[in-house]
């Protein structure tokens, strides 16, 4: 297996763009999670031909508790036992998944990625390596499969690409390589096992409740009993459906130029008629508008129109990146005019009205009555104006935000302490609410409000109170 792995390494090495500014070999940053095939990606590394600079990086996404942490400690031991550089990370995944409104998978997905690309712009590394292996690659084509995709997403995973997080200005995007791709997870444990490695085992592999678990552990037996070269028949398809892929690439290519009529510097024109003469035209105006972001519905309901001739001027499709306009002739696209981002946060000076974020809110002053009622309409707080005095700021809510509602007590007896994303959940918020979410801030992540909502300990009302400050929800888009 080493010397299969060594040509597979060599390979990559030589596709990676351009050498680097440092003229000496490319320096990887390893993926490491304690399990078996990241482990024996390790192993492999550390006695791979040439001897290749390499590191190694964990993420702790402290979802199994004592287990999480004893994954950590022993991929450390290793690199510090091996004399490999180490880093290190935490993230608190559930809070992130929920104030993203993202599944704790794809939340995890995204937290590691934008950590690696960040690591590697900011110690140099050329390249990040992860275990992905052919079982990986076979799970990942059936789940495309399963939720609807595009030829694109039957090629399966690439040996080399690049990590998925958004562009940054002037960087060019992280590589990264996958040497196991070839492997299986069978050939990858006989390794492991003759070569004496110990591995960090995680249990919820066999919790089929994640569906990737669920194909590894339920869909593949299956498939082996009625084909036990399922794998090998999965590979020829995906080579297969890369060559079709190519084949759309060169079609698309070739009727951009003629299909596709520049408008300024973002926007194009497609001359409906020319394109109804083309044999495939579904697919040719699918191409046309991909780097717009047009939804499948849209797309849907376009081709509609264009098959039935119900084509008529002014129909519009919008999406974040695009806006179609139809006329009877044309099809007229253009990327959203840019506009200068609308700021998080505001200053609030006194009384009178303000909006923040599509969230309109009255602020008023009253003085102080002993004993007068503060149960108030839903979306009205009232705070004692002499903790809370003018200026304060208003912003959106943050990750990592807290406050001790009113009511709460800790085991002490003190006012206890919630974060707002636990407290968002309490209270039952979609989505929409998250995004929406102001607070009224305090000093760093302790805020002293959730606007329309809860109000902090710090800043209620007492009897010695002798200013009212009330904020009040008047509109919210």
């Amino acid at each position: 297996m080493q010397q299969r792995f060594d040509k597979v390494l060599n390979s990559l090495e030589t596709r990676l763009p351009g050498p680097p500014a440092s003229g000496k070999p490319p320096c990887f940053l390893l993926a490491v999670s304690g399990g078996i095939d990241s482990m024996c990606l390790s192993e492999l590394f550390l006695h791979a031909s040439g001897c290749p600079a390499f590191a190694v990086a964990h993420c702790n996404f402290h979802l199994r508790g004592a287990d999480s942490d004893a994954d950590e400690a022993f991929v450390r031991a290793w690199a510090e036992g091996h004399d490999i550089e180490y880093y290190g990370i935490g993230f608190d995944t559930r809070d992130y998944a929920s104030a993203k409104g993202l599944s704790v998978e794809m939340a995890a997905r995204e937290l590691r990625y934008t950590w690696f690309a960040d690591l590697c712009r900011a110690q140099g590394f050329a390249a990040v390596a992860v275990a992905h292996n052919r079982n990986d690659n076979a799970e990942t084509l059936v789940l495309n499969l399963l939720r609807g995709t595009g030829v694109q997403g039957l090629t399966g995973i690439k040996e080399l690409s690049v990590l998925p997080v958004p562009p940054v200005r002037g960087q060019e995007p992280v590589p990264l390589v996958r040497p196991l791709l070839g492997f299986t997870r069978e050939e990858i444990h006989e390794y492991a096992v003759s070569s004496g490695l110990s591995w960090r085992e995680d249990r919820t592999n066999a919790d089929s409740t994640f569906k990737r678990n669920r194909v590894r552990n339920e869909i593949f037996p299956l498939f082996a009993r009625i084909n036990p070269s399922y794998l090998d028949a999965l590979d020829r398809d995906m080579r297969h459906l890369r060559q079709v892929q190519a084949i759309a690439d060169d079609f698309a290519d070739a009727r951009r130029d003629n299909l596709l009529v520049q408008d300024g510097e973002s926007g194009a024109r497609i001359d409906i008629r020319r394109l109804l003469a083309e044999k495939h035209w579904e697919y040719a105006l699918y191409r046309l508008l991909e780097p717009y972001s047009f939804s499948l519905s849209d797309l849907g309901d376009l081709c509609r129109l264009l098959r039935e001739g119900e084509t008529r001027s002014g129909k519009t499709f919008r999406s974040k990146d695009g806006l179609l306009i139809t006329t009877a002739r044309e099809l007229i696209v253009s990327r959203p005019a840019e506009s200068a981002p609308e700021s998080d946060e505001l200053i609030v000076e006194g009384p009178g009205d303000y909006s923040l974020l599509g969230v309109s809110f009255r602020v008023s002053v009253e003085a102080g009555k002993p004993g007068s009622a503060l149960k108030q309409p839903t979306g009205t707080l009232i705070f004692d104006g002499g903790k809370l005095p003018f200026p304060f700021t208003v912003r959106k809510w943050r990750e990592g935000d807290w406050i001790r509602p009113l009511g709460l007590r800790a085991a002490s007896g003190r006012p206890g302490r919630k974060k707002l994303s636990d407290l968002f959940v309490d209270l039952k918020l979609g989505l929409p609410e998250k995004e929406k979410a102001l607070v009224v801030a305090g000093e760093g992540s302790h805020v002293h409000a959730l606007l329309g909502l809860r109000i902090d300990e710090s800043v209620k009302v007492s009897e010695s109170t002798v200013s009212l400050t009330r904020i009040r929800i008047t509109g919210c888009r």
